[in-house]
């Protein structure tokens, strides 16, 4: 995701001077081949030193430790903001993690992106035409709304403002639940691979997500994901009840009303 930004950011020429934080010298060394930074650094805290917006590209549970290494570098009035999938929990924790720096968190989900991971995986074009949804806090400073709402649309992206109870709530059904389901289908195919069509690769194809990113996802959005995986279990018992009943017409029937659905929501 970060590496897409930047990519991004440099297609469409926009006039901000990039730096970037990694731990690994490879992936350090990367972000100046490819084009991604205009220079790279080891320590956080360094990375962020004069930074107007900053934005974390790291698991949801690893944001807020990651602002606290950047404590030291962040000026008063930076905006920082992020990538990750869950919200209500992250505003929380990094209220605390920023306090007494005069600097402001505005979370961010971009709902795009694919399986593939690493530096290398980045794609100026992700975030073009995507929906980026912005959870400003309750009291955020109306400016540094506008300033993370305008790096998104600078990337390409359609933007919404959202309170992050909602998102989190809507995510669960939209983004968490296809992934568990993905993860649970691959786990329940058993040793039948030779028989694996493109079905079974295009429905588990997400399952090959981090696994670091999708164990924080779950475990910031637990009841939400939780109510999402009631009505997923009340749809299967449903069709279960159906193969039970063996009347084609209403298996058919089943079928059509999600087919119909599906529409719906992609329209």
């Amino acid at each position: 995701m970060g590496s897409s930004l930047g990519l991004a950011l440099r297609k469409r020429e926009v006039p901000v001077r990039i730096h970037v934080y990694a731990r690994r010298a490879e992936t350090r060394e990367a972000a100046l081949n490819l084009g991604i930074a205009d220079e790279v650094f080891s320590d956080p805290s360094e990375a962020v030193r004069r930074a107007d917006l900053i934005v974390f590209c790291v698991p949801v549970l690893t944001i807020s430790e990651l602002a606290k290494a950047c404590r030291a570098g962040l000026k008063p009035g930076a905006v920082l903001t992020d990538v990750g999938s869950t919200k209500e929990e992250l505003n929380r924790l990094m209220i605390a993690a920023l306090e007494g720096t005069g600097a402001e968190f505005i979370g961010s989900h971009p709902i795009c992106g694919s399986e593939q991971q690493g530096i290398e995986a980045g794609d100026a074009d992700l975030y073009a035409g995507a929906m980026t949804v912005v959870t400003p806090p309750m009291l955020a400073d109306e400016v540094s709304v506008r300033k993370v709402s305008n790096l998104w649309k600078s990337a390409g992206s359609h933007v919404t403002l959202m309170e992050a109870s909602q998102h989190d709530r809507i995510l669960a059904a939209t983004s968490h639940l296809p992934h568990v389901i993905a993860a649970a289908l691959a786990l329940s195919a058993g040793d039948n691979g030779l028989f694996c069509g493109s079905g079974f690769r295009d429905t588990t194809r997400i399952a090959d997500g981090s696994p670091q990113v999708w164990s924080d996802i779950v475990r910031t959005n637990a009841p939400a994901l939780k109510a999402a995986l009631k009505n997923f279990r009340e749809n299967l018992d449903e069709l279960s009840a159906l193969v039970d009943e063996g009347d084609g017409e209403k298996l058919a029937n089943w079928f059509a009303a999600a087919r119909d659905k599906r529409k719906e929501l992609l329209s």
